[in-house]
């Protein structure tokens, strides 16, 4: 070793090492962004799922438990032995409401809504016994829902 002289790394090493840093943050950065997009791009898809099985097994529920569904203007009313379950369809959205308890409000956005009995469309005040509509999700996404109701006579001549 040479008397004045200090072993160290050049200005060339360095930049080059610090071009190399730069390099591997750009790419985990990149990275990182495109998992978060995927995993929020995920959560939403998940929260869409989430409301419509949610739809569904409330109405599932509150069809079988009641005796008899009636159509209204905005929906269907649904008697229950000390309950009434009332179902609006409008607005973007699909609100349940339990008289004297609570509305669970799913913001999905119902088309193409049908209501039934015996093969013809039920009118306000009518027994219904066939509620269908389509569910219209973000992306162009649509959803099919059909729920049945199977009234026996007795049912029918309450």
């Amino acid at each position: 070793m040479e008397k004045g002289k200090i072993e160290a790394y050049t200005l060339m090493e360095l930049a080059v090492a610090m071009l190399l840093a730069g390099l591997c943050l750009s790419i985990c950065y990149t990275a990182y962004g495109l998992i978060g997009n995927y995993f929020s791009a995920f959560e939403k898809k998940n929260n869409s799922a989430q409301l419509v099985l949610g739809l569904q097994r409330a109405m599932d529920r509150d069809i079988d438990r009641g005796r008899v569904l009636l159509r209204t203007a905005d929906g269907l009313e649904i008697p229950q032995d000390s309950i009434l379950v009332r179902y609006h369809f409008g607005g973007g959205i699909i609100s349940r409401e339990v008289e004297g308890l609570r509305t669970d409000t799913f913001v999905l956005v119902p088309t193409e809504i049908g209501f039934r009995f015996e093969g013809r469309e039920a009118v306000e005040g009518d027994t219904v016994d066939r509620v269908g509509f389509v569910l219209a999700l973000e992306k162009g996404g649509k959803v099919p829902m059909v729920f049945k109701k199977f009234y026996s006579a007795q049912d029918l001549f309450r």
